[in-house]
């Protein structure tokens, strides 16, 4: 019994991360200067703006290659001082890097998570907490209004520099969704952010070393020796991941393993 507890404790040590420090996960562009009045971004001169409004969403595809908890997203806005407010934060799973959100009230079950803000004035950086663990893959960040409980009007600034080529995307009233870059107009330069934790994978031993004390755990608190017919899987699993062929959801199969056995 005392060697199952102290090999536990040693796996626990190997696959727990202390560093919480939310990181920025995505960024379509760098933090321009902010103090922009509603009336600068919306005169069509620079630095200009984008609609956050009931009628017109602002967002960007962006592409997770790990496992991430998101933590909060947000970006450079700018508040329309007639109206209230709030708006919102939206994330929906894509299926490629061409694909939009499913539904144009974002109501369907691509949508993973949702948020609310406070647009500022004048313009400045702000962020709504969303919390979520997201696999990797594609995914579009949008911000608007009219719906989740948000009521508000206002501007994405555009005077933050794009990082590399960000993919923007836009939902109008009556037009559907649109690939920004096609329509005229500096429709770039956007400040979208998604913040959050990268997920570590274990390493090859410490994945061996849970499935060692999850059988132990198995002999020593049910009392036989019987392999139950889901080790040979589990233990296929670890040749497939020692080999190279781990595919960012192994946990699963562990946590689902060790639930069987530990009763």
């Amino acid at each position: 019994m005392k060697r199952f507890f102290i090999l536990a404790v040693t796996v626990s040590s190997m696959v727990t991360t202390t560093d919480t420090a939310a990181d920025i996960i995505f960024e379509s562009g760098t933090l321009g200067p902010t103090g922009i009045s509603f009336g600068d971004a919306g005169s069509g001169t620079a630095p200009g703006g984008s609609g956050v409004t009931a009628n017109v969403f602002s967002g960007v595809r962006f592409q997770l290659s790990k496992p991430v908890k998101i933590t909060r997203v947000g970006g450079h806005f700018v508040d329309d001082t007639r109206t209230d407010s709030t708006f919102f934060g939206a994330l929906a799973r894509l299926e490629s890097d061409t694909d939009f959100p499913d539904s144009g009230d974002l109501s369907t079950p691509d949508v993973v998570g949702e948020t609310t803000l406070a647009f500022p004035d004048p313009s400045t950086e702000v962020f709504g907490d969303l919390e979520l663990l997201l696999e990797p893959g594609w995914y579009a960040l949008v911000f608007g209004s009219g719906l989740f409980g948000a009521t508000g009007s206002g501007a994405a600034v555009l005077n933050n520099p794009d990082i590399r080529s960000p993919s923007y995307i836009a939902h109008q009233t009556g037009s559907g969704w649109l690939e920004l870059s096609t329509l005229p107009g500096p429709f770039r330069n956007f400040r979208l952010v998604v913040e959050g934790i990268v997920i570590p994978e274990p390493s090859s031993l410490a994945l061996v070393l849970l499935t060692i004390s999850c059988l132990l755990g198995y002999r020593s608190f049910g009392g036989r020796t019987r392999v139950h017919r889901g080790t040979a899987s589990t233990l296929a699993i670890i040749t497939h991941h020692l080999s190279g062929g781990f595919n960012g959801l192994f946990n699963k199969y562990y946590l689902e393993f060790c639930r069987r056995h530990f009763r």
